[in-house]
């Protein structure tokens, strides 16, 4: 996760040298993962992107708020 993080920073960084003002914000998606991992990324402000049978769903908790680099 911090290497995720890490790289959305610099990317942010990159992008302000470029005058670039858009807001980013990150997703990582899974085939598996435990619950503990999942609360984690969310802790954190990014998305979760979950196999769910054949399809992907981005399964967004009550009162998630993203973080925006």
């Amino acid at each position: 996760m911090g290497e995720f993080i890490d790289k959305m920073e610099k990317y942010r960084e990159y992008a302000d040298r470029k005058q670039d003002k858009r807001k980013f914000i990150g997703a990582i998606a899974a085939a598996i993962m435990d619950a503990s991992q999942r609360e984690k990324i969310l802790d954190e402000g990014i998305y979760v992107i979950e196999q769910s049978g054949d399809t992907m769903k981005i399964n967004i908790p009550e009162g998630f708020k993203p973080k925006q680099w």
